[in-house]
C-alpha cells in the first residue's frame, strides 16, 4: 500500500487488499445456503461439493480423531447430518482463509511454521473448550485458525513496517504485538478484527481475535478469549509451529482462575493435541 503507516488504520489494510476485501466466493455461497432455513442436509452438500479440495478436507476432518466417529463418513451430506450445520459452516472456514491465504512470500515468516502455530493452538483450543463443556467446539477451532491472521495482513500490506518489526524482535527482545504497536499504532489483533466486522464474522470473533493477548479486555467473551489466549501459549509452550515470537508470552493472571480447569487436565489435553495436530497439518496443510 502506498499510505504511510502513520496514516493507515487496521480497516484501511482490509479493503486495500483483494486478498481480504470480501470473503472468499465460496464461503459467501456456503453462509447463504446454511442461513436458509428451507436448506436441506444435501443442499449444503451440494454446495461444499463444487470445491472439490474444501469437500476433500472436511471428509478427512470428520473422519479424523478429531471426532472418533465409529464407522466412516463417505459423503458430505452424511458430515453434515452429523456434525451439524453450524460445525461444518466454522470448519469450512476455517480450511477456506488457509487456502485463501496461501501464496504470501515467507521471506519474513515462515508461512509453514506460522499455519502450524494456527493449527495448534486451534487444536488446543478445541480441547480446552470440550473440557470446558463449552457448545459448538468448533467455533474456537475457527477462532485459533483466526487469531493471529492480522500478522498476515500486515505483513502483505506493510512489508517493510513487518521487517522492521521482526528485525527488532530478534535484535531487542520484547513481544511482536507490542512491537507492532510502536511502528504502526496497533497490532496484529486489532487487524484481525477488523477482518472479521468486514467479513461480518460474530461479534465473539471480533472480540476473541482483538483481545487474545489482553483476555481481561474482553467484555462480553471472556471466557471465549481466554481458552484463546491459553491455547496460544501452549502452544508456544509445545513448540507447535511458529508465528514469530521468539519468547512464549506471559499468561494473563487471571486466565487460569477464569476456565476452572484441574492442574491434571493438561496432561490428558497434551496428548489428544499431539494426535490431532499432526493429522491437522496432513489433512489441511498438504490439502
Amino acid at each position: 500500500m502506498s499510505t504511510s503507516p502513520q496514516s493507515v488504520q487496521p480497516k484501511d489494510l482490509i479493503t486495500g487488499s483483494t486478498r481480504t476485501s470480501s470473503l472468499p466466493e465460496i464461503f459467501i455461497m456456503i453462509n447463504e445456503v446454511v442461513n436458509d432455513p428451507t436448506t436441506t442436509f444435501s443442499d449444503i452438500a451440494k454446495v461444499v461439493n463444487l470445491d472439490p479440495a474444501l469437500s476433500a478436507r472436511l471428509l478427512k476432518i470428520v473422519n479424523s480423531s478429531f471426532y472418533s466417529f465409529p464407522s466412516n463418513i463417505e459423503t458430505v451430506t452424511h458430515a453434515v447430518s452429523v456434525i451439524g450445520t453450524e460445525q461444518l459452516h466454522d470448519l469450512a472456514l476455517a480450511t477456506t482463509i488457509i487456502a485463501n491465504f496461501k501464496g504470501i512470500p515467507d521471506k519474513v515468516l515462515n508461512m509453514n511454521l506460522f499455519w502450524r502455530h494456527s493449527l495448534g493452538v486451534a487444536t488446543i483450543a478445541r480441547n480446552l473448550a470440550i473440557h470446558c463443556r463449552e457448545t459448538n467446539p468448533e467455533r474456537f477451532y475457527l477462532a485459533g485458525i483466526l487469531h493471529d491472521i492480522g500478522r498476515l495482513i500486515i505483513l502483505e500490506n506493510l512489508p517493510a513496517e513487518a521487517k522492521e518489526i521482526m528485525e527488532r524482535h530478534h535484535e531487542v527482545g520484547g513481544i511482536v504485538w507490542q512491537i507492532e504497536r510502536e511502528v504502526l499504532g496497533f497490532d496484529h489483533g486489532e487487524v484481525g478484527a477488523a477482518l472479521a466486522r468486514t467479513w461480518n464474522l460474530p461479534l465473539s470473533l471480533e472480540e476473541i481475535i482483538g483481545n487474545h493477548h489482553n483476555p481481561g479486555r474482553s467484555k462480553r467473551y471472556p471466557l471465549e478469549t481466554t481458552i484463546i489466549h491459553l491455547a496460544d501459549i501452549i502452544a508456544k509452550a509445545m513448540q507447535l509451529g511458529s508465528s514469530g515470537d521468539v519468547h512464549v508470552p506471559p499468561l494473563d493472571e487471571k486466565s487460569w482462575d477464569q476456565l476452572k480447569l484441574p492442574i491434571g487436565i493438561f496432561s490428558a489435553i497434551w496428548n489428544q493435541v499431539e494426535t490431532q495436530f499432526n493429522e491437522s497439518i496432513d489433512i489441511v496443510l498438504s490439502g
